[in-house]
């Protein structure tokens, strides 16, 4: 099924939390809704489920307006990041909820539910765990109980709001792994909210980068993090170094609100100098699986920064110890000229040398 929110606001208040969103999601996507806490994400995500009411604008599956609708009525299946399971009930019972209370005349029989629930627990590799209770499994359990439920229900759309966030770092990787394999299966069209950064990166067809209330952005993961649309877009995805004032050559300052933006792994180190580099003392050196992160002083500026080189490239420049001093060239650096607030895909331009 495919959405199309059109022109779509909703205010708590006099506060804004979405602010006039057009958006199209095509049938059988993997879109995730990116930003930071009050963004707008989860209550553009509420408003797609029917669990609140746009203040303006339509939302339309399959071209049909749905604005009006109410939840059972638009067929969405939605995953909370607490799970919501039900404690007092087995985990059969917790899956089959939604098929036992379907009025008479749509409610499936004993025999089509107890089917239905067995092949859902086996879809998520939990088909086990029929006769145990919610607390009896692990999070990452619980959390795919709760989205077998919600499939019971053969919803035509998946809307999930931070559905790894309360569960550990290996948990959540594994499960990013597992829902990811489990959409090409059943290739629903599904949104998810989130504001991790690597998570939308790894999972999503579809990104939609929001901040205020307002899109900033709607790209596959490749052309958000390499096409950045604004300052805002690529400061929030993924690590950066952001330099201003004096830290930008004066004839590449567009304005007073001119900011140079650089990612740690595009800064390249050396032991001699460049006519682009500057020089620079290592602060601290720590290693993060395959790569190692360098934490630097710029001695022209006295910015702090971070640059990180892969484990081949660090033996290559040799041990590093605090206080040496090193060169770092920043001429793959970015400005931007939109900081003034919600101003998005301004023009920018590449530095191609210090």
């Amino acid at each position: 099924m495919s959405i199309s929110i059109n022109s779509v606001s909703k205010a708590f208040g006099l506060y804004p939390a979405v602010n006039n969103v057009s958006l199209t999601i095509p049938k059988g996507d993997f879109a995730a809704l990116l930003g930071p806490s009050g963004s707008g994400k989860t209550t553009l995500l509420r408003l797609i489920a029917g669990l609140e009411n746009p203040n303006q604008g339509r939302i339309l599956f399959n071209g049909i307006d749905y604005t009006d609708k109410s939840v059972k009525e638009r067929k969405v299946g939605f995953v909370f990041q607490q799970y919501a399971l039900f404690k007092h009930m087995t985990i059969f019972e917790n899956v089959a909820f939604g098929l036992k209370v379907r009025p008479r005349k749509s409610r499936p029989s004993k025999q089509q539910i107890h089917e239905k629930v067995f092949e859902l627990l086996k879809l998520v590799q939990l088909e086990n765990t029929a006769a145990r209770y919610p607390a009896q499994l692990s999070g990452g359990q619980r959390q795919r109980i709760a989205l077998a439920r919600a499939l019971a229900v053969e919803p035509e759309v998946l809307l999930l709001d931070e559905p790894f966030g309360a569960l550990d770092a290996k948990v959540r990787q594994e499960l990013r792994l597992w829902l990811r394999e489990l959409h090409q299966k059943l290739n629903i069209t599904t949104v998810f909210v989130t504001h991790d950064q690597e998570e939308a990166l790894e999972m999503a067809d579809t990104i939609v980068v929001m901040n205020h209330g307002q899109i900033e952005q709607i790209g596959s993961p490749e052309k958000v993090y390499n096409d950045p649309a604004n300052s805002f877009v690529y400061s929030f995805l993924g690590r950066v170094n952001e330099f201003r004032g004096d830290s930008i050559p004066q004839e590449l300052r567009l304005n007073e609100e001119t900011a140079g933006y650089i990612r740690p792994h595009e800064i390249v180190l050396s032991r001699t100098a460049l006519d682009t580099s500057s020089p620079s003392e290592v602060i601290h050196v720590h290693t993060v699986g395959s790569a190692v992160r360098v934490e630097l002083k710029r001695l022209d500026t006295d910015d702090i920064l971070e640059a990180e080189l892969s484990t081949e490239k660090y033996r290559q420049i040799g041990p590093l110890i605090k206080g040496e001093m090193l060169y770092a060239d920043f001429s793959r650096m970015v400005i931007f000229d939109d900081d003034r607030p919600n101003q998005a895909k301004v023009s920018n331009k590449i530095v191609t040398a210090l």
